[in-house]
């Protein structure tokens, strides 16, 4: 029977299982457990046999923000005062100074320690070969570069930090000697006060020098300044600023009365032109009308009383312009005469007031030079005074005592240790897991394969191929059999409409228990009432099936005998009471068996058995062995694939798919086989299959 290719391709998943990565560490254990110890022993080892003992000190320094100083002020001069978290971190720089770590190497004498002149200390193995290679003598570095490589070794081991929320910090060193680690700490706390201490000194010498300095010359400033104010003063009219300010009112009156000279003689000269171009006297009275001044208001006056003539009006009105003239010669003048004062006054004024702005400007400049020598001269006393009391900003909270040894630490050691090695052991169990091509569950099979997964059978648990049968017969409520009970089911209703007659059993390679499926297969396929059901053996090279039955049934009738027309199948009795169906064993021979399975002979014979069997088991020999399954399964309507559990691997299983899809077959499903339940437990999965917990009840003891 010919059926199309119907399998998937093999498919992976990139979901991460978690209960399936537990279960992987779980298989794992072992490994784990083994790490885990070399760990803990590599790491007592270590600890109490090649690591060197190290011993810590540590040194306390706090800035003294209290210290009392004899003038309040100073320390705008000395420096000091206050410190903040930036100068703290600025004093931790400083104590890492070059120039502070070179006095402690030369005060301690590091330079003579092999642990920090590398040079002193043994050679390396690298420098040892190197020598006795070139046959060389070990050549020291000069002095200079000796101890510059110690400072920086020094500086390298130190650790300086400042304690948080506080103006201290901590100077800390680990060696291989606690007392040199101690006197190291206190050294550098030593060498940092003394080194405040002389910053000072010498702070306070600049101070005094440049105060000293400053006030010669601010002194010669003001003494120059008083000279230059009193010579000032002995060669100078300068007036106040009171009577400058009286010169300022009257050049103000001047001005005043030159203005209203001004407007009373513009007044004049309107009034003496108008008169002079009046036509009549008529014209002349009308001008005289419109003057305000009182001579000229008498003259009309009287004129228009009647008490002069016109004539006696027109010659006194002639003589008041002559008056009126010589009024404007006299105002000229006297406009003349005032301007000239004002202007006068003005100049005086200006010379006396540049006078007085100069002599104002002298005595402000010299009345600050004179505030700031006394400020100056202040401040020299001061820092005269306070120079040989100065102090250190810092003191020694607590100095470095020889402590035990900080490392190593033997327990922290081997319980890191313990964690690494059960890491490593874990990776391992990954690793292997990953490197695993074999398949511990259905899913997996399914998944891979791209086919249904019919059943799974566990390994059974009797010895030898022999007992097999025995075990069925005696067995029939155990675990082995409820699976091939399972199984059977799974087969029968794979196709709806109508159940599969030939089902043929195959696998990628030998060994992956597919004998021992077709006969279990066999034995609960005929178990079904009213079923008649054949076992043949196709797989005729090996012949395993023969290592399963009693050796009576050596010299019973073959397939190669049916085919040859020898015997007629239903003139024989095939039928095999322990296993309780007919069983058509394969034979050797000189015939190639696949030239056989494809001859018109087996054709026929299949058709006959069709007709006379209602389920047919053909245990086929392995795909990738010979091309015999590849042949069988076009009379097949089942193909079912036997996988080992975890032993067959994928590239197996993927290339005996395929050779059966090169010729346009398929395998219609897949069953596990030789599952070990004891390590399925230990792997997470024995629950999967129902051979344990909830079921247990339910199966007979193997």
């Amino acid at each position: 029977m010919t059926r199309a290719a119907t399998a998937s391709p093999p498919s992976q998943t990139d979901e991460i299982d978690l209960i399936a990565l537990f279960a992987v560490i779980w298989r794992g254990k072992l490994w784990i457990v083994a790490f885990a110890a070399m760990g803990i022993v590599a790491a007592f080892l270590y600890a109490t046999r090649v690591a060197v003992p190290m011993y810590p000190a540590r040194t306390t320094i706090a800035f003294d923000a209290q210290q009392q100083q004899v003038i309040g002020d100073i320390e705008s001069i000395f420096g000091g005062g206050g410190m903040d978290p930036v100068g703290l971190n600025t004093e931790v720089q400083v104590l890492l100074s070059r120039s502070l770590i070179g006095r402690l190497v030369d005060e301690a004498d590091l330079v003579l320690d092999p642990e920090f002149n590398r040079h002193l200390a043994p050679p390396r193995l690298m420098e040892r070969a190197r020598l006795m290679l070139t046959g060389a003598d070990r050549q020291m570095p000069p002095e200079a570069r000796m101890r510059d490589a110690v400072i920086d070794t020094v500086i390298g081991r130190l650790s300086i930090t400042n304690i948080r929320q506080s103006l201290a910090f901590n100077i800390q060193i680990e060696t291989t000697d606690p007392f040199k680690s101690a006197n190291i700490v206190n050294t550098l706390a030593e060498i940092y006060i003394d080194n405040q201490i002389r910053q000072k000194l010498d702070d306070a010498t600049r101070a005094i020098g440049f105060l000293s300095e400053r006030t010669s010359e601010l002194e010669a400033s003001v003494e120059t300044l008083e000279q230059e104010l009193a010579q000032r003063l002995e060669g100078s009219d300068v007036i106040d600023s009171e009577l400058l300010q009286a010169q300022n009112l009257q050049l103000r009156d001047l001005r005043t009365r030159a203005e209203e000279a001004q407007a009373r003689l513009a007044q004049e000269q309107a009034m003496r032109a108008a008169m002079d171009a009046a036509e009549d006297f008529a014209a002349l009275i009308d001008v005289v009308a419109a003057s305000d001044d009182a001579r000229f208001a008498g003259i009309l006056q009287r004129y228009q009383t009647g008490r002069l003539s016109e004539a006696a009006a027109q010659d006194a009105l002639a003589a008041l312009g002559e008056d009126l003239a010589e009024d404007m010669r006299r105002r000229q003048a006297q406009l003349a005469s005032l301007r000239r004062s004002a202007d006068e006054l003005t100049a005086q004024i200006s010379v006396q007031s540049d006078e007085l702005i100069g002599l104002q400007q002298l005595e402000r400049e010299l009345a600050a030079s004179r505030l700031l020598y006394e400020t100056f001269l202040t401040r020299l006393q001061e820092a005269s005074i306070q120079q040989g009391l100065e102090s250190a900003d810092s003191i020694v909270l607590s100095r470095a005592v020889p402590r035990g040894p900080s490392s190593p630490r033997v327990v922290v050691m081997m319980g890191m240790m313990a964690i690494f090695g059960a890491m490593l052991g874990a990776a391992v169990a990954l690793v292997r897991e990953w490197r695993f091509a074999g398949f511990r569950t259905s899913e997996d099979l399914r998944l891979y394969a791209g086919m249904k997964v019919l059943g799974s059978l566990p390994a059974m648990a009797s010895r030898g191929r022999k007992a097999v049968l025995q075990s069925l017969k005696d067995k029939p409520t155990s675990v082995f059999s409820e699976a091939v009970r399972n199984l059977r089911t799974s087969i029968l209703m794979v196709t709806p409409d109508a159940e599969p007659q030939v089902i043929l059993v195959t696998s990628s390679v030998p060994g992956e228990g597919k004998t021992t499926l077709s006969l279990s297969l066999a034995r609960y396929m005929g178990s079904l009432e009213g079923r008649r059901v054949l076992l043949l053996e196709a797989d005729i090279r090996r012949q395993t099936l023969r290592a399963y039955f009693d050796e009576d049934r050596e010299g019973g009738v073959k397939l190669l005998d049916v085919l040859l027309g020898r015997v007629a199948p239903d003139s024989v009795d095939l039928h095999d009471p322990d296993l309780g169906v007919e069983v058509l064993m394969g034979s050797g021979g000189e015939f190639n068996a696949a030239d056989l399975f494809e001859s018109r002979r087996f054709n026929e014979l299949m058709s006959r058995l069709r007709e006379r069997y209602d389920h047919i088991i053909i245990d086929s020999p392995p795909v990738l062995a010979v091309p015999d399954a590849r042949v069988l399964s076009r009379y097949a309507d089942l193909t079912v694939f036997a996988v080992r559990w975890g032993a067959t691997s994928r590239t197996q299983v993927r290339q005996g798919l395929e050779m059966l899809e090169s010729i346009g077959q398929s395998a219609d499903g897949a069953v596990l086989t030789q599952v070990d339940q004891r390590k399925m437990k230990g792997y997470g999965y024995g629950g999967q299959y129902g051979y344990d917990g909830y079921a247990a009840g339910y199966y007979a003891a193997e």
